[in-house]
């Protein structure tokens, strides 16, 4: 044995002792993680998976007064779902199976039944859409690791503009009426709040939002999912519906359809297209700003009704709009009982603005006037249609 040999065969535990420790300080070394600009990138690439279920605990506060309830959910990338919703003891139970959408109250034993629109964005995407949505306006200020209900996450912070404010309503996941949350004073008037901090918890492998936080101006909200399972194989029970099984009694159901609808570029192609006259306003009775912006006809077929509205809108993004119907809304507003021009009609203020709607000659007027105007603009409006009454 040279030497050489000897020396190298002694210096191996110190070798060995020296790596060791070296592996040991890598390992204590704190990773940097992602990137905001890693994250953003990962977001916006991101697909939802083929089915989620999760029990969705939701709290929010809005000045002082908290509201706790819980959601199970099962969702597929195919649009079905089944959310269970439990506030307070008080349960509903909203089902699409693809081709109709269920909305059930079991205490009332009561249901709705409407058409599932194919060109609406299932719940599962709309998730994830709203992320997109959030990047497009928010900036990424903070990114770091995170476990929630057991699960590696990222912890992501998102910046809103100084004066981003939210008027009536803050759309958290999806942009449908069951999942917005309700912004107004006592007095039912519009509140005006920000966000000043808006925070998502991103699953590491699915890029899914485990979690959701906003506050803002008296508000808090928050959203978390729990015991997820992501494409744990939902059975497909799951997503049929019967209400005459659900409690063995005959449950009242009613059923919604869709209308069809059409866009015109001017009023005389709107009222080529249906069976009566389509009123317009006088300018002179319009408030400054207002442009037409759309024409749109409505077929109702469950109702055997068609009407026409115009929309007008100011450079403030607010509205009136003018319809005009051979048939009475099914859900008209009700209200106070008011004189336009020689026919009767009724007005009545809510969170979104004033409706007034009167009948006449066979046909069936209304004008809504968004929060920013009052009901004295309506009733002009109102008052220039040439209906002949």
């Amino acid at each position: 044995m040279s030497v050489g040999d000897s020396d190298y065969r002694s210096a191996l535990p110190v070798l060995a002792l020296i790596l060791i420790l070296l592996m040991a300080g890598c390992a204590a070394l704190p990773s940097s993680g992602p990137t905001p600009e890693d994250i953003e990138r990962e977001i916006a690439a991101a697909d939802p998976p083929d089915e989620v279920s999760a029990t969705v605990d939701v709290r929010r506060t809005i000045d002082g007064e908290t509201t706790h309830y819980t959601e199970d959910i099962w969702l597929r990338a195919d649009g079905r779902s089944r959310v269970e919703t439990n506030a307070n003891g008080a349960e509903t139970v909203v089902v699409d199976d693809g081709d109709d959408r269920w909305h059930y109250d079991p205490a009332a034993d009561w249901a709705t039944r409407l058409e599932t629109d194919p060109n609406a964005t299932s719940y599962l995407q709309g998730i994830y859409e709203q992320q997109e949505r959030y990047l497009e306006a928010y900036e990424i200020t903070g990114v770091e690791e995170a476990t929630v209900d057991g699960r590696d996450t990222y912890r992501v912070t998102f910046d809103p503009p100084t004066n981003e404010t939210i008027e009536r309503s803050i759309s958290v996941l999806i942009e449908d009426t069951e999942y917005v949350l309700p912004l107004a004073t006592s007095e039912g008037e519009p509140a005006q709040r920000g966000a000043d901090r808006v925070e998502v918890w991103y699953d590491r492998e699915t890029l899914f939002p485990v979690k959701h936080a906003i506050e803002g101006d008296g508000v808090t909200l928050e959203r978390t999912y729990r015991n997820l399972e992501i494409d744990g194989g939902i059975d497909d029970e799951r997503f049929a519906f019967d209400p005459q099984s659900s409690t063995g009694n005959e449950t009242s159901v009613e059923t919604i359809t869709f209308p069809s609808i059409n866009s015109y570029e001017t009023v005389d192609a709107a009222e080529d297209a249906v069976p009566f006259e389509v009123v317009e306003p006088s300018a002179d009775a319009m408030p400054d700003g207002l442009e037409l912006e759309s024409i749109d006809a409505y077929e109702f077929h469950d109702e055997n009704r068609t009407q026409v509205s115009l929309q007008y809108r100011t450079p403030d993004d607010e509205t009136v709009s003018v319809t005009t119907s051979d048939g009475p809304r099914r859900f008209a507003t009700g209200g106070d009982a008011v004189p336009v021009g020689t026919a009767r009609g009724t007005i009545a203020g809510t969170d979104e603005g004033t409706e007034l709607q009167w009948p006449c000659g066979g046909r069936y007027y209304s004008v809504f006037a968004e929060s920013g105007f009052d009901e004295e603009t309506a009733i002009a409006v109102g008052e220039s249609l040439e209906t002949g009454c």
